[in-house]
């Protein structure tokens, strides 16, 4: 279909011309000689390009420009004058038009600046058409259960949806929902139709974060051939989503208190400042508070970010949505696979609500898709959805705020494992250090040791 421009102007001749050199080019055009008449119309019809005058028999241009500009959908506005000058152009684009051209004008310098207009006009569609997408892909319902917890984090997104926090923190294990939490509360805010760029701290060598997060100016480096933007700039306007932050190297983050106080930052090389607006959403399975207590992660920065805390819960502690979730990944793998499973066996579903889910909705996921793909017909075959083994002997051991917690089977509470276990994990916690591991654990290093040769755990 062709675009539709409406021409605003008391010159009956000059219309008869632009009606005629544009509807050549493809163009619907339709002409009024009137302010009222042009508002009239473009009420009526949308166009999508509205060439105006600024000095018309019933009203100012201006004025008319203004109400235009409330429209929805918004036409792009043209104006067209013989009395141009700087201040005119300038009110005339502050008040929202696209361009300005001056009369007398030739028509083909006008084509030029209509087509431009209107490869701008399918831009902002595309983008409009993308956001509704993902607006209606992370919605508020995308977070699926039925638990309290869930409950309190929905209606959390929903106050926040009408606000502008300029910064977030989310917490949680792995595989929670971390990424989608972000993505709600971008596509559900006001800044729902900017960009939401993401970037992974711990993916990223910290000699290449600095250039991604803050760009850099030609020469900076040896391979610094041209100026790169980094997506501080590239998100001006949007929301910045680091995940796994609490990876982030300490000089790294000297630099990202700067931006998060005062919205600015400098490139690597650069001399000047950029003042960018943007919301930072930052994620972590870490304890921000006991990195910073080890001298592991700023304290300032743990502040600054710590201004909306949103805890995404684990798996285990919401079984209540277990069910809802296996079938939702179910009726989504059937689509993805085109496959029609339409039925889960009893005995699974309940090995499903018994399980602890380590690997927490990620791992509920992979489950799923696994077992949708390898099933066939219509029931899921349990030899499909194999879960991890455990046994009525296993102790479990779980990290939370700092404390070890052990569960502990009364049937064979052996002092050997128990022993094995904890070792094993403050060797962990200590990157296998051992005199941090003996001062960690109330002896000296030769009972370490001695314990570790009896594991095995010494060459």
């Amino acid at each position: 279909m062709s675009e539709l421009i409406l021409i605003v102007d008391d010159e009956k001749f000059l219309c008869r011309q632009l009606e005629k050199a544009l509807s050549q080019e493809g163009y619907s055009v339709i002409s009024a000689s009137t302010g009222k008449e042009g508002t009239e119309i473009a009420k009526k019809e949308s166009p999508a390009v509205i060439l105006l005058d600024l000095k018309l028999p019933d009203a100012d241009g201006l004025e008319i420009l203004q109400i235009i500009s409330t429209l929805e959908p918004h036409p792009t506005t043209i104006i067209m004058t013989a009395h141009g000058n700087i201040e005119v152009a300038v009110s005339a684009i502050k008040i929202g038009a696209y361009d300005f051209i001056e009369k007398p004008f030739h028509v083909d310098k006008l084509k030029v600046i209509i087509r431009n207009a209107i490869s701008a006009i399918e831009l902002r569609r595309n983008l409009n058409t993308a956001t509704s997408r993902e607006q209606e892909k992370y919605g508020f319902n995308s977070l699926i259960g039925k638990s309290e917890a869930i409950k309190e984090i929905i209606y959390l997104f929903q106050k926040l949806a009408d606000t502008d926090p300029k910064t977030i923190l989310i917490t949680g294990e792995s595989g929670t929902g971390k990424g989608l939490a972000a993505r709600i509360l971008h596509y559900n805010g006001v800044r729902a139709e900017k960009p939401l760029i993401e970037l992974n701290c711990a993916a990223i060598p910290e000699t290449l974060l600095e250039s991604e997060l803050f760009g850099y100016e030609p020469g900076a480096f040896t391979d610094a051939k041209k100026m790169k933007k980094g997506i501080f700039e590239l998100a001006d306007g949007g929301t910045i989503f680091l995940d796994e932050i609490g990876d982030m190297g300490l000089g790294l983050q000297a630099k990202l208190i700067k931006v998060i106080e005062e919205r600015t930052f400098r490139k690597i090389g650069g001399t000047r400042d950029i003042k960018v607006d943007i919301r930072v959403i930052a994620a972590t399975n870490h304890d921000l508070k006991e990195l910073a207590s080890k001298n592991l992660f700023r304290e300032d920065l743990y502040h600054r970010l710590n201004v909306i805390n949103v805890k995404m819960p684990p798996l285990k502690e919401r079984k209540e949505d277990v069910p809802l979730l296996t079938d939702y990944f179910v009726t989504y793998f059937n689509s993805e696979a085109h496959r029609d499973i339409t039925y889960i066996p009893e005995e699974l579903r309940e090995a499903f609500l018994n399980y602890h889910w380590p690997g927490n909705i990620r791992e509920l996921r992979n489950t799923i898709e696994r077992a949708v793909l390898l099933s066939e017909g219509k029931q899921i075959n349990p030899r499909h959805a194999q879960l991890e083994e455990t046994t009525g002997t296993e102790i479990k051991l779980e990290k939370s705020e700092g404390r070890m917690i052990l569960e502990i089977p009364l049937d064979d509470a052996s002092l050997t494992k128990i022993e094995e276990k904890i070792i094993r994990e403050a060797l962990d916690l200590n990157d296998w250090n051992q005199k941090k591991t003996a001062e960690m654990l109330g002896i000296t290093r030769e009972v370490l040791r001695y314990r570790m040769k009896k594991m095995g755990l010494l060459d």
